[in-house]
């Protein structure tokens, strides 16, 4: 009898300037987000090493660009409603709760995949907490 080797890839985080624009284009490219010009990352999780991987990540959009973001599909189409799998949950950074004026939706992407966005003012500025999944 054979056993079955699964190859998992990587747990990485990145935070601040490490959380770079090449790293925000991965964010997108999973997600199907559009972030504005001027979006800054601030932090990041993808889980790589177990069967379903996995990304929850802190970004700032600019004040003049938070239109722009909102014209996302998944604020368009999303289901309303608090995130139920917060990827981030337990990380000092994670903290939607937090959040005035806060939107909240949830998304079946294709390939068995769940997006979840939760947005609103963080102090003065605007940020969105996301949670990517597969399943």
């Amino acid at each position: 009898m054979t056993g079955c080797k699964l190859k998992f890839g990587d747990d990485i985080e990145r935070s601040g300037a490490e959380f770079d624009a090449h790293t925000l284009t991965q964010v997108s490219t999973l997600t199907g987000l559009s972030f504005p010009v001027g979006t800054e990352g601030q932090e990041y999780l993808f889980l790589g090493s177990g069967v379903d991987e996995a990304l929850a990540a802190k970004v700032r959009i600019p004040d003049e660009q938070v239109e722009a973001f909102l014209e996302n599909e998944v604020f368009r189409s999303g289901d309303e409603g608090k995130p139920g799998i917060q990827i981030g949950k337990g990380r000092k950074w994670w903290n939607p709760d937090g959040l005035r004026e806060r939107q909240d939706r949830r998304m079946d992407l294709p390939k068995a995949r769940v997006l979840e966005v939760s947005c609103g003012r963080e102090g003065e500025a605007f940020v969105a907490y996301l949670s990517w999944m597969t399943s």
